[in-house]
């Protein structure tokens, strides 16, 4: 009868740490995107020689990409004293006071470069 318990036991913790692991998969995302040319804040209609995208993410995505970045930045510039700001490089996230997240990221699609995807 304890032998059936440790095997009860056993299966059972099994199954919750099979249930905890990290699995890697797609998940869905909710984003708006802008394809342009010239510089962000000076903006014209993509040409054959300059496109670049900004990306705004929004979400559990924009929420998992601001819980990676680290802490918040005390020298970024925010809409309201209660925004959270966190960035590295050309990734930038933003917790405003209702939770609500949102992520910009840009890139220059004729060289493939990571480029800002908002200006201050």
């Amino acid at each position: 009868m304890r032998a059936l318990l440790l095997i009860g036991i056993l299966l059972i913790s099994c199954v919750v740490h099979a249930a905890a692991e990290w699995v890697y998969e797609y998940r869905p995302a909710k984003a708006e995107y802008v394809v342009y040319s010239g510089e962000l804040g000076d903006t014209y209609a993509p040409t054959a020689k300059d496109a670049k995208i900004t990306i705004v993410l929004s979400g559990s995505a924009a929420r998992d990409m601001f819980n990676a970045l680290g802490t918040d930045r005390a020298d970024a510039c925010k809409d309201e004293e209660s925004t959270r700001v966190r960035y590295r490089d050309n990734i930038v996230c933003q917790r405003n006071k209702s939770k609500r997240h949102v992520c910009h990221i840009g890139f220059d699609l004729k060289t493939g470069k990571s480029i800002g995807g908002i200006i201050c």
